[in-house]
């Protein structure tokens, strides 16, 4: 995610940090930032005109106001930059970058948890606990289901996975299995 962003995002996430880090409201520009993704993902006719680039500017910016009617001033202005600078389609990698520094700073680690069937909300906090205990930061988990692993889970974390899926296990067997040559005079 993040580790893929474009270098121009990462300067307007920077930029963006150092100017949320002075203020001390890194947190709220965060959250704001997930809350206008989120609100642009449900939203798809809203999301279709921003990346539009022949809807007018004011059109533009009214839409982002609308949307981010209670945001931080200083995500709403990031927002609204963007948009200005023909680069709204950077939004999203501008605020994985931004949420990577907050995350840091504030000492948490961002865990996406694959799964086959959804989980329970006290196997959620058992996952998010051994996390802390191994890494000594605080875990933020995002959890999804892939019934294609069909069992185990399988973890991603700043470019780091670890795949302690069924799915990986079966294929490691069947690799092994084509791959062992039989001893000699064997019958097969």
């Amino acid at each position: 995610m993040a580790e893929r962003a474009e270098s121009g995002a990462r300067v307007y996430a920077e930029a963006l940090h150092r100017a949320a880090s002075s203020a001390g409201r890194i947190a709220q520009v965060d959250g704001d930032l997930r809350e206008f993704l989120e609100s642009l993902a449900e939203n798809r006719q809203a999301l279709a005109a921003l990346l539009n680039p022949q809807l007018p500017g004011d059109a533009r910016k009214r839409i982002i106001a609308g949307m981010m009617k209670g945001a931080d001033p200083l995500a709403r202005h990031l927002v609204m930059l963007l948009s200005d600078n023909g680069r709204f389609s950077m939004v999203q990698d501008v605020a994985s970058v931004f949420a990577d520094m907050a995350a840091q700073e504030e000492r948490i680690l961002d865990v996406e948890v694959t799964t086959a069937i959804a989980l329970a909300p006290a196997q959620a906090e058992r996952i998010e606990q051994r996390i802390e205990q191994a890494t000594g930061l605080r875990a933020r988990i995002d959890a999804h289901v892939d019934p294609s692993i069909i069992g185990g889970l399988v973890l991603r974390a700043r470019g780091v996975l670890l795949d302690a899926s069924v799915r990986r296990e079966l294929d490691e067997i069947r690799r092994a299995l084509i791959n062992t040559p039989l001893p000699v005079g064997s019958e097969a």
